[in-house]
């Protein structure tokens, strides 16, 4: 079976999981990285149950999911099933969420976390402001420089920068990012946390560094990309999907990353 073909199988396996008992954080997730990948749902059965897990307020659980979970019912066409404002109740309950340094973690109490802050402004860009981007910038500097650091913080960093449309105020910060993560790549192609990690290369990770790099197509190798493509080639289960922890929210990532990689090095007539 070709990679292409295998991607096929990939995505039909992520949209048949949805209709299953995942609950609704990791639907949401899984119904998000496919419509970023281009794999449009409608009326998928968990994620219309997940909608009725807001609450009166305008959240989900804590912020993680409801970012996500305004993601996926944008993704499904689904607020048509909520009240005419329920959209922009959720959006100011996230915005009210806010950290003291303007960023996001599970809660306001909880501090602000590069992950959870990452995928906030790459989600749900209208909430990007002037302070949660100048504290991710800052705080991605320190980690960057730091004896230990992690590969998908600065992947998510690289793709939150771009989905507002912004560029650091430390002008090198990107490309300095960029020839972190391509260095981080393990000699078999994938990603791990870092490079020579005790657990080597794993899927998830591979996804998310390749959601990020491909959000700068001017700056990474084709090398890279195609090295990692061939390694999610060859730890692909005949399902389609990935052995990650989650493996459907998991494989959803890899996929993300996977079509995202592939359709720049077509682009570049790879």
């Amino acid at each position: 079976m070709d990679l292409n073909l295998r991607w096929g199988v990939c995505a039909h396996a992520l949209v048949n999981a949805t209709f299953v008992a995942l609950e609704s954080r990791r639907s949401f997730r899984t119904a998000v990285c496919l419509a970023c990948a281009g794999e449009y749902m409608v009326g998928a059965q968990q994620i219309v149950k997940g909608i009725w897990e807001r609450q009166e307020d305008g959240g989900w659980a804590d912020v993680d999911e409801t970012t996500w979970a305004v993601s996926g019912i944008d993704a499904i066409g689904g607020w048509t099933r909520l009240s005419a404002e329920g959209r922009r109740e959720s959006i100011e309950w996230l915005r009210n969420e806010r950290t003291a340094d303007g960023a996001w973690g599970q809660s306001a109490r909880d501090m602000s976390r590069i992950p959870i802050t990452a995928w906030v402004l790459t989600l749900l860009p209208e909430l990007a402001d002037e302070r949660s981007l100048a504290w991710l910038e800052a705080e991605w500097k320190r980690d960057l420089v730091a004896a230990t650091k992690l590969t998908y913080k600065g992947a998510l960093t690289l793709k939150a920068f771009a989905s507002v449309d912004v560029m650091p105020k430390d002008a090198e910060l990107i490309e300095r990012t960029v020839e972190y993560l391509v260095s981080e790549q393990n000699g078999n192609g994938g990603f791990g946390p870092w490079r020579d990690h005790p657990v080597g290369s794993e899927p998830w990770s591979t996804g998310i560094v390749l959601i990020g790099l491909t959000a700068w197509p001017d700056l990474v190798p084709s090398e890279t990309l195609e090295k990692a493509l061939a390694w999610l080639g060859e730890t692909q289960l005949p399902n389609g999907l990935w052995p990650c922890h989650y493996i459907e929210e998991g494989s959803a990532y890899c996929y993300w990353g996977a079509v995202e990689a592939m359709k720049l090095l077509k682009r570049r007539g790879r």
